[in-house]
């Protein structure tokens, strides 16, 4: 197992390193060897994973570059300057979460590659707001219609500025999932308008395909297939939660083709395994179990669903809706999470 430990470090290994936070290959034979018989399953299966999931610190800053590059063609601006002259990026995060990171890590890039920083120009009209991932979307959704709610100094409403294009707004993500934008889009189309909400333009480097009602969709994410197992449904019986039911589930016939895991028998067996892991860890909570937890993430604790089953990591932190398996840490529970998370539950 310690030969795909190494490799799986190799990617990972910049995870927190800023917090002092230094990932073993020990570490990782530690965290497979919970899963018994299954362990160098899972370690394979996540070696072959890790490489198209995992967004490294330099990864991010490339893509960062990426979208500054994309903005100024799209806007069709002469350098660099004219841009940050013309932008405002929005902050409305506290300061441990990720949109704070980012936009540092913003004007390290706009250094290195044009000896600028966006932090000494004033707001302008045209808005960006960046993170690292929509996944339900409900932070960034929020976030959207509180600023969309605002006015400026001349009183008019932010979101009348954007619909009569006397400003752009434009959302800049490093990953996007499609079912959890959809939701948003609808969010924003009846607090506002469908206008409106067509006029905001989404942009994002990596994409989770998990749309419950599109058609060949990739499911790069946990979703296992209806099971006989009874451990699994006695305990999606026992959810009291009502909506989306019917995306609990994957379809055993999708995807059409598999280019997510590395063959189709793996990606049930990995599924299950993670799954039914989740649900122990869950059973090892003392006390009230919050709704919201489920095995393969956290989730809007009305949906009848097992989890995002989100495979997207950063540098910096692993977003609670990803399997418990990678990030549960509760001290007095028996389980040692692969990423120690950041943050978590502040």
């Amino acid at each position: 197992m310690e030969e795909i430990a190494q490799k799986i470090i190799e990617v990972i290994k910049d995870y927190r390193n800023h917090d002092g936070v230094y990932l073993t290959k020990e570490h990782i034979v530690a965290w497979a060897s919970q899963f018994g018989a299954e362990a160098q399953f899972i370690l394979n299966e996540l070696s072959h994973l890790m490489p198209s999931v995992y967004v490294s610190r330099e990864k991010a800053k490339q893509y960062i570059k990426e979208h500054i590059d994309f903005y100024i063609n799209k806007y069709k601006y002469t350098n660099v300057s004219t841009f940050l002259s013309d932008t405002e990026f929005l902050n409305m995060q506290v300061a441990h979460k990720s949109q704070p990171a980012i936009l540092g890590l913003l004007n390290e890039v706009l250094e290195e590659h044009f000896g600028e920083s966006y932090i000494k120009y004033l707001t302008f009209p045209k808005i960006h707001y960046i993170d690292d991932i929509l996944a339900s979307g409900s932070t960034i959704g929020r976030h959207l219609v509180e600023w969309l709610n605002g006015s400026g100094q001349n009183g008019k409403w932010n979101h009348e500025k954007v619909n009569d294009n006397e400003i752009t707004l434009s959302v800049s993500l490093f990953c996007c999932h499609r079912w959890g934008l959809s939701f948003q889009m609808y969010r924003i189309s009846k607090t506002f308008s469908e206008k409106l909400s067509n006029k905001i333009g989404w942009v994002w480097n990596d994409e989770v395909q998990n749309h419950a009602k599109f058609n060949n969709q990739r499911l790069n994410i946990a979703k296992p297939i209806k099971s006989t197992d009874p451990v699994v449904n006695t305990y999606f019986g026992a959810l009291t939660a009502t909506k989306h039911e019917d995306y609990a589930f994957r379809n055993a016939n999708t995807p059409t083709t598999e280019t997510f895991f590395s063959n189709p028998e793996n990606r049930i067996k990995f599924e299950n395994i993670l799954l039914k892991k989740g649900i122990e860890i869950i059973n090892m909570i003392k006390g009230e179990v919050k709704p919201n937890i489920r095995p393969l993430g956290l989730i809007n604790p009305d949906y009848k669903v097992l989890g995002l089953g989100t495979h997207f990591f950063t540098w910096r932190n692993v977003p609670n809706n990803s399997p418990l398996v990678y990030w549960w840490e509760v001290q007095g529970h028996n389980w040692q999470p692969l990423f120690s998370v950041a943050n978590r539950g502040i």
